[in-house]
C-alpha cells in the first residue's frame, strides 16, 4: 500500500508538472490516479523490475545461448572453451528456473557476466530487466497502481 502522506505530497507539490492541480480543485480522484498510472508523458520513466518471468529469462538469454552454439561471441571472436563450458552449465540452470525469477543481486551479476563474456549486449540485458513505468511505479515500485480510493484517502476524504 502506498503511504497516503507521500501520495498527497506528490500530488500537491507536483514535482514533474503532471498537472494535478485542476483535478485536486475539482476533487476528480480518478483523473489524478490516471495521471499517476500513465505509462507515457513526463511522469513515466525507465524502472528496474524486481522479477521477470521464466520465459523472459529464456528469450533474453537465447542470444547468448546461440553464441555458444555457433562458437562465436558478439564480436565474432571464437569463444574460449572455459567460457563455453561455464555458460553451458549456467544456461541449463536457467532453463529449469522457477516460473518467476527474482532479479536479485546474484542474478543481475550473472547477467553482468554475460555482458563481460561478450555473450549479451547491455541493451539485451536491459530489455529483460527494465521497462517504462508510470509515475506511481517510479515512486513506489514496479506493479504499483494508484486507485481513486488511494487519492481520496490521501486527502482524508475516505478512511
Amino acid at each position: 500500500m502506498v503511504d497516503p502522506v507521500a501520495l498527497k505530497s506528490e500530488i500537491t507539490t507536483d514535482p514533474k508538472a503532471l498537472g494535478y492541480a485542476p483535478y485536486v480543485t475539482a476533487t476528480n480522484d480518478n483523473a489524478i490516479a490516471g495521471l499517476l498510472n500513465a505509462l507515457t508523458g513526463v511522469g513515466a520513466a525507465t524502472i528496474q523490475l524486481s522479477a521477470i518471468s521464466r520465459g523472459a529469462v529464456l528469450s533474453g538469454v537465447v542470444p547468448g545461448n546461440d553464441q555458444l552454439a555457433t562458437g562465436l561471441n558478439l564480436s565474432s571472436v571464437a569463444i574460449p572453451t572455459a567460457t563455453a563450458n561455464k555458460w553451458s552449465e549456467r544456461f541449463a540452470a536457467l532453463r529449469s528456473a522457477d516460473d518467476t525469477v527474482p532479479l536479485t543481486a546474484n542474478f543481475m551479476g550473472l547477467l553482468g557476466q554475460l555482458f563481460t563474456d561478450n555473450l549479451m549486449t547491455q541493451a539485451q540485458i536491459d530489455a529483460i530487466t527494465k521497462r517504462t513505468g508510470s509515475r506511481a511505479e517510479v515512486l513506489w515500485g514496479a506493479g504499483t497502481i494508484i486507485g481513486w480510493r488511494d487519492v481520496a484517502a490521501a486527502f482524508g476524504r475516505i478512511a
